[in-house]
């Protein structure tokens, strides 16, 4: 009887964590703990000068040594033009550990090769990018997309850890 009851404990918990996992992460921001290193993409980092004062929110409990990103998973934009709103953060827990860059990519339908829209310069923790001037602009529709976001220590030498790519839906109207 305890195992069958231990049993239905953990299904639920694992049903509630499935649950969680598919909400609109844009509404509730989402953070994703990422570690390691990886290769220097040889590309010059500087400071994104269209970097804000972002929205702090509550730290999750992760490591020293862990990155903090926060991420949705679809966005709207509009069909009038190549200025687009965005959320794109780095969050105050990566204070004095971590710079992010993100990289918007639009996939084409074999979903191997992709277009960059948007590449962001260095965004300090507590900043995040409000505003973005896509490369091109895009008819209405719905595209798949990626944000790729890359993690660079704050060391002299802006050491890259590994990076993540969320998957987004993005609706163009």
């Amino acid at each position: 009887m305890v195992i069958l009851l231990l049993a239905a404990w953990m299904v639920g918990i694992l049903w509630g964590i499935w649950l969680m996992g598919r909400r609109n992460f844009c509404e509730d921001q989402r953070r994703a703990p990422v570690s390691g290193p990886q290769a220097n993409s040889g590309v010059e980092l500087v400071i994104d000068p269209d970097a804000e004062d972002g929205l702090s929110h509550e730290n999750r409990g992760l490591s020293e040594q862990n990155v903090v990103i926060s991420g949705c998973d679809r966005m709207t934009f509009s069909a009038a033009g190549k200025e687009q709103t965005v959320h794109f953060e780095n969050p105050e827990e990566n204070a004095k550990k971590y710079y992010l860059t993100f990289e918007l990519r639009l996939y084409d339908s074999s979903g191997q090769d992709y277009e960059v829209l948007y590449t962001s310069g260095l965004v300090e923790p507590g900043k995040c990018i409000e505003r973005i001037e896509l490369s091109r602009g895009l008819a209405e529709g719905v595209y798949n997309t990626v944000v790729h976001v890359q993690p660079y220590r704050m060391d002299e030498n802006k050491t890259p850890a590994n990076n993540v790519d969320m998957r987004i839906r993005l609706i163009v109207e």
